[in-house]
């Protein structure tokens, strides 16, 4: 009873977030931002960490490649960080497709289905792959309802 409880109100405030959309994808922004914040510094602090360490032990001409190495050491650290941080707060849900739903996909994106399915059933590679995913017939019916 409780565990529902708490899945609820944390539901509540995952569909209370405000996301905004970077390269392609769906984000909150305090997340990315602090990401960020994390990323540079591990970086940096790995740059100029290398700088003052390095000149004690390496040669002069060695001392910047050695310290740009441990400033990307830094970056591959505060991905691990964020990554174990920031773990994906979206849900998704998948759906079985219909044909009416899969012409409302393809009419909303502006493409004929009947003339998708003719450049289908035309190309044998792009014909073999849509029959191993199984969704062949569905397009197949989709493609001939617009006769």
């Amino acid at each position: 009873m409780e565990t529902e409880m708490v899945r609820n109100e944390q539901q509540k405030a995952t569909s209370q977030k405000e996301y905004i959309e970077i390269l392609g994808d769906t984000v909150v922004p305090v997340r990315i931002l602090s990401a960020i914040v994390i990323s540079i510094c591990l970086s940096i602090g790995g740059y100029f960490l290398g700088k003052s360490i390095f000149p004690k032990f390496a040669e002069a001409k060695m001392v910047g490649s050695y310290s740009l190495l441990l400033g990307i050491l830094g970056s591959v650290i505060g991905l691990i960080i964020c990554a174990n941080l920031f773990k994906p707060s979206r849900i998704l849900t998948e759906e079985e497709t219909s044909s009416e739903g899969l012409e409302e996909i393809l009419l909303s994106m502006q493409v004929d289905p009947k003339a998708e399915y003719d450049l289908i059933k035309d190309d044998p590679i792009t014909r073999k792959e849509m029959e191993e995913l199984g969704i062949l017939e569905t397009f197949k019916r989709s493609g001939g309802r617009t006769e």
